[in-house]
């Protein structure tokens, strides 16, 4: 080797040992800065066929980050994300619902006032025990009406929580586009990007934390982000998330979806499957999913509890054809009091030994029918509108229609409803006919009595009327006590010239005793299983069933921190400056700093001896 090669060979040597200095200095200055990543330079050997001389060439400098250890991080603090702010928003319902034996817990308030019953009708003429019983009814549906409100205000409080993130999202992206701008810049210009590509996982990293996404880098190193779905939020250039947010929310509203408008101008909406982690996932499914269904909880609660109390029921009663011997035979009850929206008929058959049940539902507008089988909690039942006020022949004709061929139907001047059918073998036989009404005034034969109303407007009674969205809905916040009860409690004891016992007691069994089906949209029960139970019993459900959601997402989120910090651990760990290992090749790299400087030193002593021979 030549002293030119020689030369050569030091000085490159050198060049590259400087710049490795520099990177492990650098290394050991940022150690315990948050996100920062280490970094390496290494040279590559390059070899004169011409001259048989060889050098060093310095590369840029490269970071040690292991990418599968990353995308697993990423993945996890998304999922994290979702189960922390999922949580969040539970604990709230959790401590609002209580436990079961908490003193201010809807199952420890309707014991109160089946108590306040009990004593009542002890001593019916009481006036301190029937002031009891309303004062008491008065802070079970005071304490339901705060729930459903509450519920309310944390749909509301999702809602805008979502377009927060949604902003923040947005800022991000447009972070990640000047950064990924600022890397090609410097790239084409030669010049050394680690720490911006530093920077850039921090924002892919703040961004999985509030979705979960697909990240992806080109040959070309240009970042492609997208939803699970495939809907680009950047591709060069940055997409925009748009979501409104309504401050009105209410209960039976659909909050808005969140949609991206691409650089083009095209606008796609989010779905479900796009949201399935993140905190802006756990926001939509909170807002969307999991407070509707703690709403409709609350309100089938409040429902059951004022038609238990105000509906009157006529079961039937034997009937034939008047032939002797009868050719048909069934059951006949009085339709007279089916006055209100929600009132039902049902109607039990069995048809070659396998049982069937139809119910017909009362709706004053025709543009409800057909009605959906979700319009009763019962799920093997077939449901049928009747369209109200209706004459005998109208309700004998729309009863007729929907049963068809097989039965005998007729409905006299009085509302007597008579359905039949034919005593011949292997054919229908009626076994069971009901009429359910609701009571709407306090003052009437009978001892239900509408104590739960509907404050909406003026007042007015509870029926479970299926019209403008249904009265069921949004109940919970507007169940009340009725007002002519709160101003003569003594109707909690019959009409005044006859009060008894009958009514205390009929209005405390029918909450303790007497058992219903529940609508399985509240999330107790399931669709063909509904819940069946009286309503004490459906009280304490709805705390079990919270304390039960509460339980699983607190373990979830658990779970899932526990599982992000292993990856976090793994993640850094394959990243973090070992400042030990680093002090120690700082002193290699000093060492081989000073061994090309001896080599220049001695190739500068041979020019100089050369340089006097010559």
């Amino acid at each position: 080797m030549g002293l030119g090669a020689a030369l050569n060979a030091a000085m490159s040597g050198l060049s590259l040992t400087k710049a490795q200095l520099a990177v492990t200095s650098k290394n050991v200055a940022n150690a315990n800065v948050d996100g920062y990543t280490l970094k390496t330079i290494v040279g590559t050997e390059v070899h004169n066929t011409s001259t048989s001389s060889s050098s060093v060439l310095t590369n840029h400098v490269q970071r040690q980050v292991n990418t599968q250890l990353q995308s697993a991080y990423w993945e996890s603090l998304s999922d994290s994300a979702y189960a922390t702010q999922y949580n969040d928003y539970i604990k709230q319902l959790d401590q609002m619902f209580g436990k079961v034996g908490d003193p201010s817990s809807i199952p420890s308030l309707m014991n109160n006032f089946t108590n306040a019953l009990t004593s009542l009708a002890t001593d019916p003429s009481s006036q301190s025990a029937q002031e009891v019983a309303v004062n008491a009814a008065e802070e079970l549906s005071r304490s339901i009406n705060t729930s459903a409100k509450q519920v309310q205000e944390m749909r509301r409080d999702a809602d805008a929580a979502i377009a927060d993130d949604v902003s923040e999202v947005n800022s991000i992206l447009k972070e990640i586009e000047s950064l990924e701008d600022s890397i090609v810049l410097e790239r084409s210009a030669g010049r050394e990007t680690a720490h911006l590509q530093d920077q850039m996982d921090r924002q892919l990293e703040a961004l999985t934390e509030k979705m979960d996404v697909e990240i992806k880098q080109d040959n070309d190193g240009l970042l492609r982000i997208s939803t699970k779905s495939g809907t680009t939020l950047y591709n060069d250039r940055a997409s925009e998330l748009q979501f409104t947010p309504q401050p009105t929310l209410g209960v039976g509203v659909v909050g808005n979806p969140i949609e991206v408008k691409s650089q083009s101008g095209a606008v796609m909406e989010l779905t479900s499957f796009d949201l399935k982690s993140g905190s802006i996932g756990a926001l939509v499914e909170l807002r969307d999913d999991v407070l509707p269904e703690t709403q409709s909880r609350l309100d089938e609660l409040a429902s059951q509890m004022a038609l238990s109390l105000s509906q009157q029921t006529s079961e039937g009663a034997a009937a034939d054809d008047g032939g002797a011997p009868p050719t048909a035979t069934g059951l006949s009850v009085d339709t007279s009091n089916l006055n209100s929206s929600g009132d039902t008929i049902e109607l039990e058959f069995e048809v070659n030994g396998e049982s069937r049940k139809v119910t017909f539902v009362a709706v004053t507008d025709p543009g409800l029918l057909p009605l959906s089988s979700d319009a009763t909690a019962d799920s093997g039942d077939i449901v049928h509108g009747l369209v109200i006020p209706a004459t005998s022949a109208s309700l004998q004709s729309q009863i007729s229609g929907a049963l068809g061929a097989g039965f005998d139907v007729s409905v006299d001047a009085g509302g007597e409803l008579k359905v039949l059918a034919p005593t011949s073998p292997g054919t229908i036989e009626v076994t069971g006919l009901t009429a359910k009404n609701t009571r709407t005034v306090t003052v009437a034969d009978g001892s239900e009595i509408p104590l739960f109303i509907d404050s909406k407007g003026d007042g007015v009674p509870y029926t479970g009327a299926l019209e403008d969205g249904g009265q069921k809905t949004g109940f919970a916040q507007r169940m009340t006590v009725n007002k002519a009860v709160i101003d003569d409690p003594s109707l909690l004891a019959g009409e005044a010239d006859k009060q008894s016992s009958d009514r205390a007691n009929l209005l405390k069994d029918r909450l303790t005793k007497t058992e219903f089906t529940f609508s399985p949209s509240s999330g107790v029960g399931a669709k063909n299983a509904p819940y069946v139970g009286t309503i004490s019993n459906f009280g304490i459900e709805t705390v079990v069933k919270q304390s039960q959601i509460a339980s699983a997402a607190t373990s979830a989120e658990s779970n899932s921190k526990a599982v992000t910090s292993i990856a976090k651990n793994a993640y850094e760990n394959s990243y973090k400056v070992d400042v030990d290992e680093e002090l120690v090749k700082l002193t290699e790299l000093q060492n081989a700093y000073a061994a090309n400087a001896r080599v220049l030193s001695a190739i500068d002593e041979m020019y100089d001896t050369l340089f006097r021979i010559a």
